[in-house]
Protein backbone atom coordinates (compact mmCIF):
# COMPACT_ATOMS: atom_id res chain seq x y z
CA UNK A 1 0.00 0.00 0.00
CA UNK A 2 1.48 3.56 -0.68
CA UNK A 3 1.05 6.31 2.12
CA UNK A 4 -2.37 7.38 1.10
CA UNK A 5 -3.70 3.85 0.90
CA UNK A 6 -4.05 3.38 -1.86
CA UNK A 7 -2.96 -0.12 -3.94
CA UNK A 8 0.16 -0.14 -5.83
CA UNK A 9 -0.94 -1.67 -8.42
CA UNK A 10 -4.25 -1.58 -10.34
CA UNK A 11 -7.35 -3.00 -8.55
CA UNK A 12 -9.17 -5.49 -10.41
CA UNK A 13 -12.31 -2.83 -11.00
CA UNK A 14 -9.93 -1.11 -13.47
CA UNK A 15 -9.50 -3.67 -16.55
CA UNK A 16 -12.36 -4.78 -18.42
CA UNK A 17 -12.89 -8.94 -18.84
CA UNK A 18 -11.21 -10.26 -22.27
CA UNK A 19 -12.07 -13.11 -24.18
CA UNK A 20 -8.17 -14.38 -22.91
CA UNK A 21 -9.28 -14.10 -19.34
CA UNK A 22 -11.74 -16.40 -20.01
CA UNK A 23 -9.53 -18.94 -21.67
CA UNK A 24 -6.82 -18.70 -19.34
CA UNK A 25 -9.49 -19.53 -16.32
CA UNK A 26 -10.75 -22.12 -18.56
CA UNK A 27 -7.29 -23.35 -19.52
CA UNK A 28 -6.61 -23.92 -15.37
CA UNK A 29 -9.87 -25.29 -14.23
CA UNK A 30 -9.23 -28.02 -17.59
CA UNK A 31 -5.64 -28.77 -16.14
CA UNK A 32 -7.32 -29.82 -12.51
CA UNK A 33 -10.04 -31.75 -14.08
CA UNK A 34 -7.40 -34.00 -15.87
CA UNK A 35 -5.81 -34.41 -12.31
CA UNK A 36 -8.81 -36.03 -11.27
CA UNK A 37 -9.15 -38.26 -14.75
CA UNK A 38 -5.78 -39.20 -13.43
CA UNK A 39 -6.38 -40.08 -9.84
CA UNK A 40 -9.94 -41.96 -11.32
CA UNK A 41 -7.65 -43.82 -14.09
CA UNK A 42 -5.54 -45.04 -11.01
CA UNK A 43 -8.47 -46.12 -9.38
CA UNK A 44 -9.62 -47.95 -12.22
CA UNK A 45 -6.63 -49.78 -12.80
CA UNK A 46 -5.97 -50.53 -9.26
CA UNK A 47 -9.78 -52.14 -9.11
CA UNK A 48 -8.54 -54.15 -12.19
CA UNK A 49 -5.26 -56.06 -10.30
CA UNK A 50 -7.55 -56.51 -7.10
CA UNK A 51 -9.75 -58.54 -8.91
CA UNK A 52 -13.28 -59.05 -10.50
CA UNK A 53 -15.47 -58.31 -7.23
CA UNK A 54 -13.09 -54.55 -6.90
CA UNK A 55 -13.95 -54.42 -10.53
CA UNK A 56 -17.49 -55.02 -10.51
CA UNK A 57 -18.11 -52.11 -7.92
CA UNK A 58 -15.86 -49.56 -10.02
CA UNK A 59 -18.23 -50.28 -12.89
CA UNK A 60 -21.39 -49.88 -10.54
CA UNK A 61 -19.87 -46.84 -9.35
CA UNK A 62 -19.10 -45.48 -12.40
CA UNK A 63 -22.42 -46.04 -13.98
CA UNK A 64 -23.56 -42.76 -11.60
CA UNK A 65 -25.42 -40.42 -13.29
CA UNK A 66 -22.66 -37.99 -12.11
CA UNK A 67 -19.74 -39.76 -12.84
CA UNK A 68 -21.12 -39.53 -16.56
CA UNK A 69 -21.04 -36.40 -16.79
CA UNK A 70 -17.66 -35.73 -15.16
CA UNK A 71 -16.70 -37.93 -17.69
CA UNK A 72 -17.74 -36.04 -20.37
CA UNK A 73 -16.51 -32.68 -18.52
CA UNK A 74 -13.28 -34.82 -18.61
CA UNK A 75 -13.36 -35.63 -22.12
CA UNK A 76 -14.03 -31.61 -22.45
CA UNK A 77 -10.81 -30.54 -20.65
CA UNK A 78 -8.32 -33.08 -22.24
CA UNK A 79 -9.31 -31.59 -25.90
CA UNK A 80 -9.71 -28.20 -24.47
CA UNK A 81 -6.07 -28.23 -22.39
CA UNK A 82 -4.41 -30.09 -25.61
CA UNK A 83 -5.30 -27.70 -28.02
CA UNK A 84 -4.91 -24.80 -25.75
CA UNK A 85 -1.79 -26.25 -25.49
CA UNK A 86 -0.47 -26.14 -28.95
CA UNK A 87 -2.04 -22.54 -29.09
CA UNK A 88 0.44 -21.70 -26.21
CA UNK A 89 3.06 -23.55 -28.19
CA UNK A 90 2.62 -21.22 -31.40
CA UNK A 91 2.90 -18.18 -28.37
CA UNK A 92 6.09 -19.49 -27.57
CA UNK A 93 7.40 -19.39 -31.20
CA UNK A 94 6.22 -16.05 -31.56
CA UNK A 95 3.04 -16.23 -33.70
CA UNK A 96 -0.68 -15.46 -32.78
CA UNK A 97 -0.20 -12.25 -30.92
CA UNK A 98 -2.53 -9.77 -32.78
CA UNK A 99 -5.96 -9.42 -31.02
CA UNK A 100 -7.74 -10.94 -34.06
CA UNK A 101 -5.43 -13.80 -34.00
CA UNK A 102 -5.97 -14.04 -30.04
CA UNK A 103 -9.49 -14.27 -30.42
CA UNK A 104 -10.14 -16.56 -33.83
CA UNK A 105 -7.36 -18.87 -31.59
CA UNK A 106 -9.43 -19.16 -28.47
CA UNK A 107 -12.78 -19.73 -30.77
CA UNK A 108 -11.08 -22.53 -32.43
CA UNK A 109 -9.84 -23.93 -29.04
CA UNK A 110 -13.02 -24.09 -27.47
CA UNK A 111 -15.14 -25.02 -31.06
CA UNK A 112 -12.35 -27.22 -31.39
CA UNK A 113 -12.57 -29.13 -28.05
CA UNK A 114 -16.63 -29.05 -27.91
CA UNK A 115 -15.98 -30.73 -31.59
CA UNK A 116 -13.78 -33.35 -30.68
CA UNK A 117 -15.48 -34.57 -27.21
CA UNK A 118 -18.62 -34.76 -29.67
CA UNK A 119 -17.12 -36.77 -32.00
CA UNK A 120 -15.46 -39.02 -29.00
CA UNK A 121 -18.70 -39.86 -27.25
CA UNK A 122 -20.38 -40.56 -30.49
CA UNK A 123 -17.64 -42.98 -31.27
CA UNK A 124 -17.48 -44.50 -27.42
CA UNK A 125 -21.38 -44.70 -28.11
CA UNK A 126 -20.88 -46.07 -31.05
CA UNK A 127 -23.53 -43.74 -32.97
CA UNK A 128 -20.84 -42.63 -35.70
Amino acid sequence: MSKNNEPLSPHLTIYKWQVTNTLSIMHRFSGFTLCFGGVFLSIWLISLGLGDSAYTLFVRFSNHIIIKLFFLALSFAFFYHSLNGIRHLMWDIGKGFETNELKVSGALVVVGAILFACLFWLKILDLL
